[in-house]
Formats: structure tokens, sequence, C-alpha cells
């Protein structure tokens, strides 16, 4: 997982059908009677998860998801929210809390692009624990920025750039805090599939180092090649970049 550095344009269709929904939801939500704390909101993908914006998303993640760096690239995908929109869970297998974060379903902050894997209700799904409950958001009246998520932001300040809180021992995900271990356990960074490609992904690098290692063997093709494929898997653009990064920094190799 690497932070994502999405572009600060907040997308058209957020700016104007977007505010415009969520002040609508605030206002359906004040409403004498109003039912909506349990029954919570129907809030459509039309408008967050519009082309538009999905494009934008993909394009600043490098065509990968924001959670497990899974290329993307002939793969649909979702548009989904970092916060719940319509409840949420602390637990897998919990109920569903109503309301969720209506007032965030629009919020360029609060949207990234993700794999089937890990939206899926097996992992991440509705599931959001916070570090203290007592200070849940629980309507848009609420400061919801005095929450702390366990959950990794993906786009987290520098003390939250998810390679502060999570690396690798191999190709598994290791955890380096609470929130490098929630994350790792909420979105399923440890399943097999993802194990196996990055598995494949440190087999192809060591086959590279030793290309270079063995220079007197090889061309000087042969290990220029070699040497821009280790610099290029480090890149926040190649898939699983942060397994890559680790790996290599085990023993400190540098390609010049």
């Amino acid at each position: 997982m690497i932070r994502i550095k999405k572009p600060s344009d907040i997308p058209a269709k957020l700016l104007n059908e977007g505010v415009a929904e969520n002040n609508k939801n605030c206002v359906d939500y004040d409403k004498p009677g109003s039912t909506l704390d349990s029954t919570g909101f129907d809030i459509g993908n039309k408008i967050y998860g519009h082309s538009s914006v999905k494009k934008i998303l993909k394009n600043s993640q490098h065509n990968k998801c924001c959670f497990c760096e899974k290329d993307q690239v002939d793969e649909f995908g979702a548009v989904e929210h970092f916060r719940p929109k319509k409840g949420y869970k602390i637990n897998k297998k919990d109920k569903l809390i109503r309301p969720g974060y209506y007032w965030l379903a629009f919020d360029w902050d609060n949207l990234f692009f993700v794999c089937s894997g890990c939206n899926s209700t097996k992992y991440k799904g509705n599931r959001f624990p916070i570090v203290d409950e007592k200070l849940r958001a629980k309507n848009h009246h609420a400061d919801y920025k005095s929450e702390e998520s366990l959950l990794l932001h993906p786009s987290g300040d520098h003390d939250k750039n998810p390679e502060r809180h999570i690396t690798f021992e191999g190709p598994l995900p290791k955890e380096l805090t609470k929130f490098g271990k929630a994350t790792i356990e909420i979105c399923g960074l440890d399943r097999d599939a993802l194990n196996n490609k990055r598995k494949k992904l440190l087999e192809d690098i060591d086959a590279r180092i030793a290309i270079i290692g063995f220079h007197s063997v090889h061309s000087a093709k042969e290990i220029s090649k070699a040497k821009k494929y280790i610099r290029d898997c480090q890149n926040d653009e190649a898939e699983f970049s942060s397994a890559a990064r680790a790996y290599l920094k085990t023993f400190n190799f540098v390609t010049n």
C-alpha cells in the first residue's frame, strides 16, 4: 500500500451534482420526524461513480487498487468510499449500523478506486473501526475529523503514510503499528492471491539481481535491462511497488 496523491481539483461531477445531492441529504436528515437515523440513505453511484470521477482516480492511483496495489488496467474496479456512505461495521460479523457517512458520499477526499477483492464483504466492505468509539461522527453535525481511523487512509499525511505502518517480509505484509495491522486484516492484504503475485515479483527481482551480480557472463544490454527493471519496479506506478521497495531495502540494493 502506497500513499495516493490525488489532484487537488475536484471533478466537476462532484462539485455540481454531488454538492447539491449532499445538501439535500443533510436537509432530509434534519426534517422533523425523519427516520433516516435508523433507515439510512439510498445513495446511488451515478454521481460519485461517474466515468469522469473514476478516470481521474484511476490515473492518480496508477491504475492500481488503493489498498492492495493490484493492477486494475484490465479489471473493472469500482469507486468506493473510505468512510462507508450507507452504514458501517466495526467487525466483519456485526450488523450494519445506520446511518453511514452520508454527508461524505460525494466528498473527494473520501473516494478511491478499489479492486473487487479488497472491497468485497469478505474484506473491507462497510467496515470502519476507529480508535475511540466515543468520537464516532454519527451525522453531519458532528466533527468526523476528530475520529482516528484504524484503517489507513490512502492519502494520509506523513505520519499516516501507509509505508510507515506496513512493510513486507518477503511477499507477506507485516504490520509496524496497530494501524498497519488493522489495515492488513480489514482489506485482506495477506490473502493468498496477493501473496502469490508478490512472490512472483520477488522472484523476478532475484533473477535481475543475479544478472547484475554475474555481470561477467552477461552482455551490457542485459545488465542495463536488469538495472532498469530494478528501478522501475520500485516506482509508484509499478504493481506492488511497496513490496519491491521493502524487499530491496533489506539488502540495500542500489542501481545507478
